[in-house]
């Protein structure tokens, strides 16, 4: 069962979130220049993210929270790209990360994320 354990270092800007604490990732995924998937490859689930420039990331914009297009998934093989989404769209990850979809045309689709939690950590 997961149990959300989470650090924020202020001083380089960097939340390190883990669902596993003390379990070791096997791999990662970029999904994006901002955000690294901790990944237990064997059970196909996420150990933790880390989210670089942790600030920005939640910022609050005139229009609402930012969203950001995780590009790292289409550099994936499809079977890899099948697992992340899965991951993405499951507990306790999807706690986190809010994933949804940008349209450029009706063939083109690009994945987005906004981080849910964690917005308190910024003004503190």
């Amino acid at each position: 069962m997961a149990t959300l354990n989470y650090n924020y270092d202020k001083e380089v800007d960097i939340l390190y979130i883990s669902f596993y604490p003390g379990e070791k990732a096997t791999t990662a995924v970029e999904l994006n220049n901002n955000i690294l998937l901790r990944l237990n490859l064997e059970e196909r689930r996420a150990i933790g993210l880390t989210l670089l420039d942790f600030s920005a990331l939640v910022q609050i914009t005139r229009f609402g929270p930012r969203n950001f297009p995780l590009t790292g998934i289409a550099e994936l093989e499809p079977d890899w790209q099948d697992m992340v989404i899965e991951i993405l769209k499951s507990p306790p990850l999807n706690e986190i990360l809010r994933v949804s979809v940008y349209a450029e045309s009706p063939n083109e689709t690009t994945p987005i994320a906004v981080v849910e939690k964690f917005s308190d950590l910024v003004a503190a």
